[in-house]
């Protein structure tokens, strides 16, 4: 992956993605399949907004059912399967238990008419998908059979529960890195730490965007035939110099990072304000979530503070009674701003994706997409892109990004995968490296082995990590990782768990320093920017004493 600025600058291309989340990346890799040339930047890191802080589970859709949505239940059960085929090395499936009490709409009796039409409606869950990733149907279990199985469900009332199946995102980071490394292998021209102050209008036709490097400052235009803005809660702020508006109302969302152990099923919970929260196992640790706000707020401010996060610690003790959970035991609050729906006087999470060709409003040459659910970001990128063809007046090409692996997802057994590489690799290496090798590079780990030739980096970085010296190396190299941020925080999940502690930064910035010729000063500057996102979202950005070569 080459930052090159030179060819944003130089070319015309047909489709311009501001935005370089899970939406704007999935709409420049299938656009960019389809035969289109593809631009995209990104004002911070790719993935680093909303897709950073997503809950770890790909949905199929069963709450859908509750209001009898069948379309939309359907689409998440083909986008579910999808991703189960063409990343299968990045998702396991997981079970999910559901207290049921005594409720006309939330007892046994509706739950066991709500999977009958579950299984109607998911009938192709499973169709393509490699045996280990096949899916259950969703069943309902007795009082007894829920107590002793699941032993964190509040028991006061209990009747029973119901079991479904969704998959969990070993690597969530990398599923969405994937997308972006699948644009750039069809052609697609992407960089990072780009910022698009404003849009290049003539006669009321948008014709690309004024931008500017934020490791050099420099200024340049990027020139599109349509420009897509995908910069999720900051739609407007492309659209404010055109004097229109996106009107999508957002509000703030969070979910937590703990340090108490979770068992190998996710469960739910209500708490008395009535919000169904989740505790989901992620690298052998408890994750809860989904605490939203009950207001709606400044889009740029995803800011939340140590009173937002105990009043969530309280409502995750009402919905699971055991837990005992305290605000020691959070380690990385994920928190990020989204489209929200506001109506009866109260504020809850937009479910449908908002797709808006602005030449409604007088604008030609500018489509807009929001988004809230991460499942759904592939199906969502295939409606734009259709919508793109028309406006450049492509004849349509059919889209193939639903069946073609995406980077690395070529394997069909990761059990026999691992076996593999540990027969023939993990010589030299901890342990836990080589699942954790499958599940963020899938079909690719050896050529990230290719370049370990050195015994320091077949170490891992932090006692805790099963990341290698390797694969920083590799995210400079390989990646645009640009900053230690980059490089710690989304390439690998050094610092998914939380603050990975000053010695595992100090060997990173040793390792990220050494490839990109970082100066002492600026080897500080990077290792404190990293500390401050753990204390909270007011995080300064480093600034480079020059140019930073690409990569």
């Amino acid at each position: 992956m080459i930052r090159d600025i030179d060819r944003l600058s130089s070319d015309t291309f047909d489709v311009l993605v501001v935005g370089g989340g899970v939406y704007g990346l999935a709409v420049a890799y299938d656009a960019a399949q389809r035969g289109l040339s593809v631009a995209l930047i990104e004002r911070d890191d790719f993935g680093s907004g909303a897709s950073f802080n997503h809950h770890r589970i790909i949905h199929g859709g069963l709450r859908y059912l509750q209001h009898f949505d069948i379309g939309r239940a359907r689409e998440s059960v083909r986008e579910r399967r999808a991703i189960a085929r063409i990343a299968p090395h990045t998702v396991r499936p997981l079970s999910f238990a559901v207290p049921l009490y005594r409720s006309l709409v939330r007892g046994k009796l509706a739950m066991h008419a709500g999977f009958l039409l579950d299984r109607f409606v998911s009938a192709g869950r499973n169709r393509g998908v490699p045996a280990s990733h096949r899916l259950p149907a969703g069943r309902v279990v007795s009082r007894g059979t829920a107590i002793q199985r699941y032993p964190g469900l509040r028991r006061q009332g209990l009747t029973g529960a119901a079991v479904f199946y969704d998959y969990v995102t070993l690597e969530p980071d990398r599923l969405t890195f994937a997308f972006a490394i699948a644009s750039v292998e069809h052609g697609a021209s992407i960089a990072n730490h780009v910022d698009a102050l404003e849009p290049i209008v003539e006669s009321r036709r948008v014709a690309g965007v004024r931008a500017r490097d934020l490791l050099d400052g420099r200024h340049f235009d990027i020139a599109a035939r349509v420009t897509v803005n995908a910069t999720g809660s900051h739609v407007d702020r492309l659209l404010k110099p055109l004097g229109i508006t996106s009107g999508i109302p957002m509000f703030k969302v969070m979910n937590l990072v703990t340090s108490r152990d979770a068992g190998d099923e996710a469960l739910a919970g209500r708490s008395l304000l009535g919000r169904n929260l989740f505790l989901v196992p992620w690298r052998e640790r408890a994750l809860f979530g989904t605490w939203e706000s009950q207001t709606t707020c400044d889009p740029c401010d995803a800011n939340v503070d140590e009173r937002d996060v105990a009043s969530f610690v309280t409502e995750l003790n009402q919905a699971f009674p055991s837990l005992d959970l305290t605000l020691k035991d959070v380690t990385l609050v994920h928190r990020g701003v989204v489209p929200a729906a506001v109506g009866r006087g109260r504020v809850s999470l937009e479910g449908r994706d908002l797709v808006r060709d602005h030449a409604s409003q007088g604008i030609e040459g500018l489509v807009s997409v929001v988004g809230t659910k991460y499942t759904t970001a592939r199906a969502v990128a295939e409606r734009v892109t259709d919508v793109l063809l028309t406006k450049i007046g492509c004849a349509s090409t059919a889209c193939r990004t639903a069946s073609v692996a995406l980077p690395g997802g070529s394997l069909r057994d990761v059990g026999l995968a691992v076996a593999d590489a540990r027969r023939d690799h993990d010589a030299g290496l901890p342990s836990d490296t080589i699942p954790h090798l499958i599940a963020a590079y899938g079909s690719r780990y050896r050529d990230l082995l290719g370049i370990a030739d050195r015994p320091e980096w077949r170490k891992r970085i932090a006692k805790d990590s099963p990341v290698i010296g390797a694969e920083l190396v590799w995210a400079v190299r390989k990646e645009m990782a640009i900053t230690l941020a980059d490089a710690v925080i989304r390439r690998t999940p050094l610092g998914a768990l939380g603050y990975p502690g000053d010695d595992a930064l100090e060997r990173a910035a040793a390792v990220v320093g050494a490839e990109l010729k970082w100066s002492e000063a600026r080897r500080r500057e990077e290792i404190a920017s990293v500390a401050a996102f753990y204390r909270g979202p007011e995080r300064p950005a480093p600034q480079p004493e020059r140019p930073t070569p690409q990569v």
